[in-house]
């Protein structure tokens, strides 16, 4: 049996209790297609990025839970027919990672690095320094120099010098 992670969301219209509900059923459906649910953990209610089924907000559930490969079509299948659930994701575990990330403690505007396994590679760190692209020579073009400003009455007698000069 593989071990897999259970992501789902349900809309922010359900209590606590209803939640709970909702997850044990969800967890009786993994049970029922052949899986073992090891944990459930309650991530908590958080604002959605865009608006899904009108749901502006969220109740974000992540399972832990064993089964076979044949199984997760099924499991996969029944979750997306769900009327009930906004979003779900099923993928591998990962045995590396053994904390579970809490998004109820985070705060709304902050954000937290991806985790990463110790074997990949910060793509960001290999970018090239801006100072190391090639720049291409500008022609300089003469600075404008500050003027003094203009009062309104220079501004009307230029004004009506240039509206009485014939148009050729």
């Amino acid at each position: 049996m593989e071990k897999y992670e259970l992501l789902y969301i349900l809309p922010a219209k359900y209590t606590e209790a209803e939640a709970k509900v909702m997850s044990d059923k969800i967890g009786g459906l993994v049970k029922a297609a052949g899986g073992v649910v090891s944990e459930t953990h309650d991530m908590g209610k958080r604002k959605l990025a865009y608006p899904i089924k009108h749901a502006r907000n969220g109740n974000f559930i992540l399972n832990y839970f064993e089964a076979e490969s044949a199984v997760l079509a099924k499991i996969n299948d029944t979750l997306r027919m769900s009327p009930d659930i906004l979003r779900h994701l099923i993928v591998t575990r990962d045995p590396l990672i053994t904390k579970i990330p809490s998004l109820a403690d985070e705060p709304e505007g902050e954000r937290r690095p991806m985790m990463r396994r110790p074997d990949e590679r910060d793509v960001r760190a290999e970018r090239p320094a801006v100072s190391a692209v090639r720049t291409v020579p500008v022609q300089q073009t003469p600075v404008a120099t500050k003027e003094a400003p203009i009062t309104m009455e220079e501004l009307d007698k230029k004004l009506d010098q240039i509206l009485t000069e014939e148009v050729l």
